[in-house]
């Protein structure tokens, strides 16, 4: 026989509950309004926001819940079977005889106890679906929409930029406390190698926008590698939007970005060593080969500040067509 045992759910203070990408290599916690969560979600599909896992609305519990739930089925159990241990020997004890006697003492009372599972905390983040509305609230960053699967590539692009903007600028004050936990050397290393790794994540940032702006509004296939060539993602958009780079960006700006994207592929295959291949691409009169390129925290701002002027002009486009 199954026994169903009434679970409440109740939301946080903004409305929200606590969800769990049931994906082994993710487990993303966040969460959803309680509202859209019982009027927008089907049961046959749920979409992570962090990896974009798909799977049935019953497999996002998190383990918090999972165990809140155990102890109140623990809970339920331990009560059923003393009600039924008493019941038993209170009717064997009213049967005893002058040969048997039977005695029974009840011992301490288990009390069912069925409280509301509770949520985490409130969060600061909200995130409204441009696409369906849905609310979800998060830490970190959130790539899809848990009810549509909807992409907000330009939200996330935004976010990423941001993200990097302050991790550049707040450079100084981390170096200070690296110097104190690991001294100098090291933490000039470390600082450097953030500097190296904010140009490489812009630009990569910058390729998966470009494509999956393209990709709105055209047919043609493309890759995100096609966007890594300032002039080649520029004559893409140029033929199938009527616009190109040099819509927004100034033949300075657009040189820039050409010498900037060679060095973020150098830094990534050839440890940032100059070659023939390098100078021919990029046409940086700054190196000879041999050398080692140089990636200074400016250099990186300027980059940052150049592609969020494309991507802001790429967006306008894409939304006209």
């Amino acid at each position: 026989m199954i026994m169903e045992i009434p679970i409440e759910i109740i939301s946080d203070e903004k409305g929200y509950i606590d969800r769990e990408c049931p994906h082994e290599e993710c487990e993303f916690v966040f969460k959803v309004h309680i509202e859209d969560w019982k009027s927008k979600i089907t049961e046959e599909r749920v979409h992570c926001p962090r990896c974009g896992h798909t799977d049935l609305s019953d497999q996002w519990w998190t383990q918090q819940q999972i165990e809140s739930m155990k102890e109140i089925s623990m809970s339920w159990m331990k009560n059923q079977i003393q009600k039924s241990f008493d019941k038993s020997f209170k009717k064997m004890s009213h049967s005893s005889n002058k040969y048997i006697k039977i005695k029974y003492k009840p011992g301490k009372k288990i009390t069912f106890e069925n409280n509301p599972i509770g949520q985490q905390e409130k969060w600061e983040l909200e995130i409204v679906c441009e696409k369906c509305g849905t609310r979800t609230s998060v830490i970190g960053t959130a790539f899809f929409c848990p009810c549509c699967g909807n992409n907000a590539i330009d939200r996330v692009f935004d976010e990423s930029m941001n993200r990097i903007k302050e991790q550049l600028n707040s450079l100084n004050e981390m170096q200070e406390v690296l110097e104190e936990m690991f001294g100098k050397d090291t933490a000039k290393n470390m600082i450097q190698n953030m500097i190296e790794t904010s140009l490489k994540e812009i630009i990569s940032a910058f390729q998966k926008f470009a494509m999956e702006c393209f990709n709105k509004g055209c047919t043609k296939k493309v890759r995100p590698n096609d966007f890594q060539i300032a002039d080649k993602g520029s004559e893409l958009f140029k033929k199938n939007y009527g616009l190109g780079y040099d819509e927004w960006l100034t033949s300075e700006e657009i040189d820039y970005l050409g010498v900037m994207f060679q060095r973020r592929h150098i830094l990534e295959h050839n440890n940032g060593i100059v070659d023939d291949k390098y100078l021919r691409n990029s046409k940086d009169k700054a190196y000879n080969i041999g050398q080692r390129v140089v990636c200074k925290k400016d250099h990186v701002l300027r980059l940052l500040a150049t592609i969020t002027k494309l991507s802001e002009g790429i967006s306008e486009v894409v939304r006209m067509k």
